[in-house]
């Protein structure tokens, strides 16, 4: 998979300390490839009426109550540097099943950038039991991969700037209300094992040179997609090469993308 082999390069994964700089020389603009996930197809009809009861956007949509919890936190570049992502608004659009309209903030490099795009479901498939193990109970369980592209586009010029675009793949299974829950730990390989995965690429144009970005639900990322992102064994910490790509602040209570309230005097 071409964005899993960018993102497994040694400067990621093994640690080697050289920060990604932000691209300014002109490259050429690729398309994204689908994602296919183990198991059978979903008809359009099954597909539709399933999305339809599912509301499969709340999976990646911020909840206000959850303070910090449901933040998607990712990496941007070759040298682990933390991305984090919180989707505001998620709005099924009426016209197209399967697509929603969505809005929100993402932080890199400390800079807080406003987006607006869109999510887009194409493709459910219902994983094989192998892929999820057993309910507790030794039943199977009913656990579904959704797949799709997103396209995220910056609304201001602060931060980075410039457009996310990529795969979607959503592990998910329906409880006895008929919404959807992650399913945040399978073997299926398209999700890393479990939840959510956006996986993509930034660009600062239409002609810019592409920088490798994937994000995941939580704390996924750590474990999914880096390598030893703790170390030590009875007193495990954070890696100190982490720490200085931004990793080093999600202990903190920070609800970065909630807008500051001015005192009036």
């Amino acid at each position: 998979m071409r964005y899993f082999l960018l993102l497994a390069a040694p400067a990621l994964l093994l640690g080697a300390a050289r920060p990604l700089r932000r691209p300014a020389t002109p490259g050429p603009t690729h398309a994204t490839a689908p994602l296919v996930a183990p198991g059978a197809v979903l008809s359009n009809a099954t597909r539709t009426a399933l999305l339809a009861r599912a509301s499969l956007g709340r999976l990646w949509q911020h909840q206000a109550s959850n303070g910090t919890e449901d933040v998607l936190n990712g990496v941007f570049g070759y040298d682990g540097r933390r991305l984090e992502f919180v989707f505001l608004s998620v709005q099924a659009d009426a016209k197209s099943p399967g697509r929603y309209l969505v809005a929100g903030k993402f932080r890199c490099y400390g800079d807080v950038t406003p987006f607006r795009g869109s999510v887009e479901v194409q493709q459910v498939q219902r994983l094989p039991a192998e892929a999820v193990g057993d309910d507790g109970t030794g039943k199977a369980r009913a656990v579904y991969c959704a797949t799709g592209s997103f396209a995220l586009q910056a609304t201001s010029s602060h931060g980075l700037g410039g457009r996310f675009d990529g795969r979607l793949g959503v592990d998910f299974q329906v409880g006895s209300s008929g919404r959807a829950a992650l399913a945040e730990y399978t073997t299926n390989a398209l999700t890393r094992r479990g939840g959510l995965l956006f996986d993509g690429e930034w660009r600062d144009g239409p002609d810019g040179d592409p920088v490798p970005a994937v994000w995941k639900q939580g704390m996924a990322v750590a474990h999914q997609v880096l390598t030893r992102f703790q170390i030590g064994d009875r007193d495990a910490h954070l890696n100190p090469r982490y720490a200085r790509v931004g990793w080093n602040t999600y202990w903190q209570n920070d609800e970065w993308w909630a807008e500051k309230q001015v005192a009036k005097r």
